[in-house]
């Protein structure tokens, strides 16, 4: 017999089992980061999150280094208006939230007639003079921020450049990620996304 050959097999045994319980446990970890950050599925023919676009917009902003004064849309209209003048035209839900305190507005659209009451009003109210531009001739004169409000098709290429951050509404899914103790927003922006808070939700858990 092997002197210490006993201790030796104890000690193997040993290390061989702390590998095992190392193991399993870093799985767990593993799997539970996992399912904290698991993004929610979105339905792709809607964006739950609109209604709260105002302070999704405020904190991409941040992110980016600017504040909503120097905010400068291109609001590049929908492709799919209501079928209906009864039906909630989202594209009107989206100028409700984002007038106030603007500084810059265009709007990209083949329905010139439609935003005339609003531009005027615009006017009358701040000052501001919105900018009307056809859909194939858009100037990104200005422009520091894309609200692409299309449902049909990809993501525009053309429009991902430097120092514009495109975000498209509908093309990619905005999902819920659950951070820590929060739910927080993914938001697509460009070829990338950013994590917001949700401080509608955090408030006002279910």
């Amino acid at each position: 017999m092997v002197p210490g050959g006993t201790a030796i097999r104890k000690g193997i045994q040993q290390r061989k089992f702390l590998r095992e319980r190392i193991r399993d446990f870093l799985g767990k970890f593993k799997r539970k980061q996992q399912r904290e950050s698991e993004p929610e599925e979105i339905l792709p023919e809607g964006n739950p999150f609109l209604p709260r676009l105002r302070m999704i917009l405020e904190q991409v902003l941040e992110l980016y280094g600017l504040n909503y004064r120097k905010f400068a849309p291109l609001l590049l209209d929908t492709d799919t208006p209501p079928e209906s003048m009864l039906d909630e035209d989202e594209v009107e839900l989206v100028l409700e939230q984002i007038s106030s305190g603007l500084n810059f507005l265009k709007i990209a659209t083949d329905r010139p007639a439609y935003f005339r009451a609003y531009i005027e009003r615009m006017y009358e109210d701040t000052g501001l003079v919105v900018q009307l531009e056809d859909r194939e001739e858009i100037s990104m004169t200005g422009v520091n921020v894309i609200l692409d409000m299309e449902k049909k098709g990809f993501c525009h290429n053309r429009y991902m450049q430097e120092n514009i951050l495109y975000i498209p509404v509908y093309k990619r899914p905005w999902s819920r990620v659950k951070m820590m103790e929060n739910l927080d927003i993914s938001i697509p922006v460009g070829y990338n996304t950013v994590i917001v808070k949700d401080k509608y939700f955090n408030r006002h858990p279910r």
